[in-house]
């Protein structure tokens, strides 16, 4: 009997409603165009805010983005031209019966692929009901809207009474209620009213502004003065970001973070860091700015090399590494290469190594990560697949938590922490800022956990504790437990009622259990590796 895709089933519980979304094959999810990935970094660091429904279309008039669990009849048309004579930039036409707003100006940002022809902004009835401030609950018909869509593009009321199949007296009487309806005289005043405040409202959505830091703003917002922003740049390298809570001269403790969020979710962080005089650094690796430089190997190497620098400068003591399951693997490559600036490894919830999985028995299915893994091996093509699909799921965040919820079903301790977090809107703003802002982050995450990481562990020259939960549905305690074994002085605590988001559910318990590790002794030990 042949196993159903984790992947598969994970997409559909996500998108899951009352009505049933058709998905397309899993080859057709993950397998797309070269352009599209480009395309959607560029759109959702662009517009995700943009209120009116928006898409991006290229030189051959292709649809860029695609929208998972959409009802067909909000899905943009899959072909789109600029109309020839729009010299100012600026169009509005007709496509599936909804008027659309085209700008094909994309020199004006500067992150725009080379691909792209112009960006879509579909205006639908609501959205021109709303321009009448004097009627609240004015509605326009189907009928009304789309006459007056046809009349935007610039068909005179003859053409479109043609077009649309009725008389022109239909039509012109029509035209009048709908200009009793808006306020305005005149069927002139009417599309010269529309058109001005439309284009201006569009614009002043869709066009760049200047650039924010958004993650700094949102921890900044969710940890007020209890979070300290550092951006270090040391000679010529990276710009390095580093968030720090708790004890400001307490002991140095590193946390390479999970891939769901880079920061640490729990309500008394702050205060148990500075009562156990410890001082938390964070280093958001999802928002270091390589933004499609490089391969993932060369970024890995680079924010290692920077990582080491700006812990030499902000610290006076070796670290205390913490890694976080998708954060294990890059724990692993900084201590082995910076050996001296480490002296303790704490590993939470490590992921299963990549190594080649045989087919499992029948009556057991593969965890959801050795069926990706597996994938990634026959075609690597597949990660910006998989990158899509996550990034689609993490901006809306029902499908996030109905998403999350699958995985971790089959643990009790996962799901009753799920509920805690989404009743909260901390961990829904970090997804879908990593969305929209990190679009390569999951590349780097997924790439990174393919690697011979417990290569690296077994490197290492300093203490590893491994802690796992016993109820961990994603990674298996059986095969970390292994990992363990591998290491001769490594220890192991399986920790029961947890799951895979272990630190979160028993923070306290690693702070305390950092509090008490020995502080090394002072040494002249060599130089980075």
């Amino acid at each position: 009997m042949s196993h159903v895709s984790q992947f598969i089933e994970t997409l559909e519980a996500a998108l899951h409603t009352e009505r049933k979304v058709a998905l397309p094959s899993e080859d057709a999810i993950l397998l797309q165009t070269q352009d599209k990935p480009g395309s959607e970094r560029f759109f959702f660091r662009n517009f995700a805010r943009c209120s009116f429904p928006a898409n991006l279309y290229d030189q051959q008039g292709m649809c860029q983005i695609d929208t998972f669990g959409a009802a067909p009849k909000d899905a943009f048309p899959a072909r789109m031209r600029m109309p020839q004579e729009a010299s100012t930039g600026c169009a509005f036409v007709v496509a599936d019966d909804h008027l659309y707003f085209l700008y094909d100006r994309i020199d004006r940002w500067s992150d725009a692929p080379d691909h792209l022809a112009f960006v879509a902004v579909r205006i639908d009835a609501e959205r021109i009901a709303a321009l009448a401030d004097d009627a609240p609950d004015l509605r326009l018909t189907k009928s009304e809207y789309l006459l007056l869509a046809h009349l935007m593009t610039g068909l005179d009321l003859k053409n479109a009474a043609t077009l649309l199949g009725a008389s022109y007296d239909t039509k012109r009487k029509q035209v009048q209620v709908i200009q009793d309806k808006l306020g305005v005289k005149t069927q002139t005043a009417l599309l010269r009213a529309l058109s001005v405040d439309l284009t201006a409202r569009i614009l002043d959505e869709i066009l760049p502004t200047q650039q924010r830091n958004f993650e700094t703003a949102l921890v900044k917002r969710q940890f007020g003065k209890d979070v300290i922003v550092n951006m270090v740049t040391i000679g010529e390298g990276l710009e390095v970001p580093v968030w720090e809570f708790g004890a400001r001269r307490g002991r140095p403790v590193l946390y390479f973070h999970s891939m769901l969020a880079p920061i640490a979710f729990h309500p008394e962080m702050s205060s148990c860091l500075n009562k156990l005089g410890l001082r938390l650094m964070i280093v958001p690796r999802h928002f270091m700015g390589f933004d499609g430089l490089l391969d993932a190997e060369t970024r890995l190497r680079k924010l290692t090399r920077a990582l080491a620098d700006t812990m030499d400068y902000l610290t006076d003591e070796p670290l205390i590494c913490l890694g976080e399951s998708a954060g294990v693997p890059w724990l692993a490559h900084f201590a082995r290469h910076n050996p001296d600036l480490v002296s303790h490894v704490i590993l939470a919830a490590t992921p299963q190594p990549a190594a080649a999985h045989p087919m499992p028995e029948p009556d057991h299915a593969p965890t959801l990560f050795v069926e990706i893994s597996n994938r990634l091996r026959r075609d690597a093509r597949v990660i910006a697949g998989l990158t899509r699909v996550y990034n689609a799921i993490s901006r809306v965040p029902m499908f996030a938590q109905k998403a999350l919820a699958h995985m971790y079903r089959k643990s009790p301790a996962d799901l009753a922490c799920l509920e805690d977090l989404f009743r909260h809107p901390h961990l829904c703003d970090w997804l879908r800022l990593i969305a929209n802002h990190a679009t390569l982050a999951s590349v780097d995450e997924l790439t990174n956990l393919q690697r011979n990481w417990p290569k690296d562990l077994r490197a290492l020259q300093c203490g590893v504790t491994f802690v796992h939960g016993l109820e961990d549905p994603i990674s298996p305690i059986d095969d970390i437990r292994s990992v363990a074994q591998a290491l001769p002085d490594a220890a192991f605590h399986a920790v029961e009622n947890a799951g895979h988001l272990i630190f979160t559910q028993h923070f306290k318990e690693f702070v305390d259990h950092i509090a008490t590790l020995a502080r090394p002794a002072p040494s002249s030990s060599p130089g980075r590796v």
